[in-house]
């Protein structure tokens, strides 16, 4: 429905036998205007209206580093205080000037496999300069319709995350095209970019479904009985 609101060569306002068709590009238009401003109607646009997304990409840019930053800064900060934790347990024990109790041993190897997840977890600092391209490659696969044959696109089985897609509800591509898509070495994606790029995927494809299902109930108002139009 969306992509009759691209520019066409071919007209789809006209319906078989020269009647009045039941959904005209006017309808589609109010039922989108119905949708709320926000990440899910950028990235909805950007997949099935793209010729009208581009004309307000920075929208798309916006919402996304709006979801964006506080995640990288949560997961900053997750670093920072398992490190923070492991400095003071260190210097516990050398303040103590005794040689180090079992207790400390114990205490330290936690704090320093704290640390060692934390570092997992935590994005790369240039995170920002590499996530507009990201986004664009997200896109891409939202809009190939390559859904997951595990879930069947719904991120879920039987009320538990579907480990087929990671719960993104879209058939995973192989590292090395996700790679060149953000334009990253081969080798260097699944160990620093691989994390960040399956989050946007699942939090952009997750806000475009909702978002989905508005454009839906939107539409479903507009597609009444001549009776209804009428009235």
């Amino acid at each position: 429905m969306l992509a009759r609101l691209n520019a066409q060569t071919v007209r789809f306002d006209v319906g078989q036998g020269g009647g009045a068709p039941s959904l005209t590009t006017s309808d589609i238009a109010a039922a989108l205007g119905m949708v709320p401003a926000g990440l899910g109607r950028e990235v909805m646009e950007a997949v099935y209206l793209p010729d009208g997304a581009i004309r307000h990409r920075g929208k798309l840019a916006e919402a996304v580093l709006a979801i964006v930053r506080p995640e990288f800064t949560r997961r900053a900060r997750a670093l920072a205080e398992a490190e923070d934790d492991l400095s003071f347990s260190k210097e516990m024990v050398s303040l103590s000037r005794r040689s180090m109790s079992d207790a400390q041993r114990r205490i330290l190897r936690d704090r320093e496999a704290a640390v060692e997840r934390a570092r997992a977890k935590a994005w790369p600092k240039n995170t920002y300069q590499h996530l507009s391209r990201m986004v664009d490659a997200v896109v891409l696969e939202l809009a190939s319709g390559n859904r997951c044959e595990e879930c069947r696109g719904a991120g879920v089985i039987e009320d538990k995350g579907c480990a087929g897609c990671r719960c993104t509800g879209i058939e995973p591509l192989p590292d090395m095209r996700r790679a060149a898509a953000i334009g990253c070495h081969r080798s260097d994606y699944p160990k620093r970019w691989k994390d960040v790029f399956e989050w946007l995927l699942a939090e952009m494809n997750q806000s475009g479904e909702m978002a989905s299902r508005q454009f839906s109930r939107a539409m479903s108002n507009h597609d009444g009985s001549p009776q209804a139009r009428a009235a």
